[in-house]
């Protein structure tokens, strides 16, 4: 019986990913735990299979215990299932200084859902810079399908400036769909300092326009397929090693 608690005790650090001699340390102490536990179920009248049956059990799944055994905060942390933290996180959630995942929260954010400093994904939100369908900043720059934020730019687009195919705000440089509270005539000049840049006014500064707009989606859309081709990779490449590892251990 004890091969099921050496076998626990495998799948556990292959999670853990641990390197040496700190694998064998903590492999030593959570062995040590397991073994008091098991004692103290055979004190109260349990069978000695079943003391070890159920100290695993109740210890928890290798995967959780694992991942809970990992480095705090470590340089690269990529899971394959749960919330990956590191400076650099990838996972299915990741939360780091550079997150990548389904769910991701970080300085720099890249996801199904990103919040960060810095963010792009289905649903951004920042506090600097958000770029993606649903894109909110609420101090800083928005840009997507609908922008939300102190300076907003999309299809849908509503700030203090903002500037799209529609567009609601304080300023709203250029003609087209707009609400905006001042016109031309009463606008403060300082919400006038990106109007070569936002307007559709003129032929001229609608090539200006559209030539930042060209950039802005090179720029965000190359950054995005980049860190989803690394995500992709990272990932594939840690469930291998865990199959590696044990070929059941992910059945």
């Amino acid at each position: 019986m004890e091969q099921a608690l050496e076998t626990y005790l495998d799948r556990v650090m292959i999670f853990a990913n641990r390197k040496e001699p700190q694998a064998t340390l903590v492999r030593a102490e959570l062995e040590d735990h397991l073994q008091k536990k098991i004692s103290d179920l055979q004190r109260h009248g349990v069978n000695h299979t079943d003391a070890v049956f159920q100290a695993i059990e109740d210890h928890g799944t290798p995967q959780t215990v694992g991942y809970g055994l990992r480095e705090s905060f470590p340089w690269l942390d990529v899971r394959h299932k749960g919330t990956a933290k590191g400076v650099i996180a990838i996972g299915p959630k990741a939360v780091g200084i550079v997150a990548i995942g389904g769910c991701a929260m970080g300085v720099f954010s890249l996801g199904g859902f990103a919040a960060g400093l810095l963010s792009m994904g289905g649903f951004s939100l920042a506090l600097l810079l958000a770029f993606g369908g649903f894109a909110l900043a609420p101090i800083g720059f928005a840009y997507g399908g609908f922008a939300l934020g102190f300076l907003a730019v999309g299809g849908f687009a509503c700030g203090v400036i903002a500037s799209g195919g529609s567009a609601v705000g304080l300023w709203v440089p250029g003609g087209g769909q707009v609400i905006r509270y001042f016109n031309p005539d009463t606008v403060p000049q300082f919400l006038r300092v990106l109007d070569d840049y936002l307007s559709f006014g003129d032929a001229e500064s609608q090539r200006v326009w559209w030539r930042a707009n060209i950039v802005v989606n090179v720029l965000v859309y190359g950054l995005m397929m980049i860190g989803l081709a690394a995500n992709g990779i990272l990932t594939s490449r840690e469930t291998r090693r865990i199959r590696e590892a044990d070929p059941r251990i992910l059945d």
